[in-house]
C-alpha cells in the first residue's frame, strides 16, 4: 500500500496564521476548508487515517493538514497559540486542563477505549517484575504526566496493595520506550501499540500489568479528539463534518485487516508483519457521556482533579 499523502506541519516551524480565523467559513481556492489537526501516530488514531486514506474528510469538504504529535500535553499549547484547530489526546490531560482553566474545551469525537492487551506495563524478561506488587520502588516510564494509562496504573497499584506513589514514573514517549527497556533506564514502561509488538520483538519484552484487562480500569475510555469551545461555535459546519468523517473512520476500523493495513503507513517501522500482530482497541463511533464520566471520577479518586468535573459541559 502506499504511503498516505500527508501535509505535516513541523512543530518546531509552526506559524501563528489562522486558516481558519474569522467568523465565517469560506473555503479555499480547493473548494475546501482547511482543518489543521494534531493528531499522533500511535494505533488509537487508526480510524482518522482511515477516514484520511478514504477520502471521508474531502466528502465533508475538509482539506485536513496535520501536526504530528507526541502526546495529548502537545495539542493544548498549539490550540492556545492557534496553530492547529482540533487536537488529539487522552481524556485524563484534556480534563486536568479543562479543571485547571487552562483553556474551555470542546469534545469533539471519541478516539480509542480499553481492551485487553491494548496498553500494557512491560518490562526487560530479566528484570524481575512479574507484577504489580513488583513495581513498588522502582521506575515505570509513562508517555505523559497523570495521563490516562498512568491513571489506570495507580488504579491497578492500589487494587494490588501498593501505594501508587512509591513508584517513579518517568516521562518516555511511546516510540522510545523499547530503546529505554532495551537501555535499562527504566525498570519497565507504559506502552501502547505498535510499541509493544515492537518490543516484544526487538528485546523480547514481557507484559506485567494489563492495564485495561479485568481490573479497576477494564475498558477505560483511553483518547479522543477536541477543540477549544470557541473555534465548535464559530465552525459548527466543520465540526460536524469532521465528526462524520470520522465515524466512518472509526466504522471501517471494526475490521480489524483495515486496521492492521492503514497501520504501516502512518506509524514509522511499522511492517506488515508487525501490523498483524498488534492488539486493537475498541474504536467507538459516537460519544458516550457516561463513559467519560468515569474517566473524571477516577481522576477524582486519585487526586489528578480537586474537584469533580461534570464532563457533560464539554459534549457538544
Amino acid at each position: 500500500m502506499r504511503r498516505l499523502a500527508l501535509m505535516v506541519v513541523a512543530l518546531l516551524s509552526l506559524t501563528g496564521c489562522s486558516l481558519l480565523n474569522g467568523a465565517d467559513e469560506q473555503p479555499r481556492d480547493t473548494g475546501q476548508t482547511v482543518v489543521r489537526v494534531g493528531v499522533m501516530q500511535v494505533i488509537d488514531t487508526a480510524p482518522f487515517y482511515l477516514a484520511l486514506s478514504k477520502g471521508y474528510f474531502r466528502d465533508e469538504d475538509l482539506d485536513v493538514r496535520i501536526t504530528p504529535t507526541k502526546s495529548g500535553t502537545d495539542s493544548l499549547p498549539l490550540l492556545a497559540g492557534d496553530h492547529i484547530d482540533i487536537g488529539f489526546g487522552n481524556w485524563a490531560t484534556l480534563f486536568q486542563a479543562q479543571a485547571n482553566g487552562t483553556g474551555d474545551y470542546r469534545v469533539l469525537a471519541d478516539g480509542s477505549q480499553g481492551a485487553p492487551h491494548v496498553q500494557i506495563v512491560a518490562t526487560r524478561p530479566d528484570s524481575g517484575i512479574h507484577g504489580p506488587q513488583d513495581l513498588a520502588g522502582r521506575t515505570v516510564s509513562s508517555n505523559a504526566p497523570n495521563d490516562i494509562p498512568l491513571l489506570a496504573l495507580k488504579a491497578v497499584l492500589q487494587a494490588d496493595g501498593v501505594d501508587p506513589a512509591s513508584v517513579k514514573t518517568p516521562i518516555v514517549h511511546h516510540a522510545d520506550t523499547p530503546a529505554a527497556l532495551a537501555g535499562k533506564e527504566v525498570d519497565a514502561a507504559i506502552q501502547l501499540e505498535p510499541f509493544i509488538t515492537m518490543a516484544r520483538r526487538q528485546i523480547g519484552a514481557v507484559p506485567v500489568v494489563d492495564l485495561y484487562g479485568p481490573g479497576p480500569a477494564h475498558d477505560l475510555p483511553i483518547a479522543g479528539y477536541f477543540a477549544l469551545d470557541k473555534f465548535a461555535q464559530r465552525h459548527p459546519r466543520v465540526v460536524e463534518g469532521f465528526r462524520r468523517a470520522l465515524g466512518r473512520g472509526a466504522a471501517d476500523a471494526r475490521d480489524v485487516v483495515a486496521v492492521q493495513r492503514i497501520l504501516p503507513t502512518f506509524v514509522a517501522g511499522v511492517s506488515p508483519d508487525i501490523a498483524r500482530e498488534v492488539a486493537i482497541p475498541v474504536f467507538p463511533t459516537s460519544v458516550s457521556r457516561d463513559r467519560l464520566q468515569r474517566v473524571a471520577d477516577l481522576m477524582l479518586t486519585y487526586g489528578q482533579l480537586k474537584t469533580g468535573l461534570d464532563v457533560g459541559h464539554l459534549i457538544g
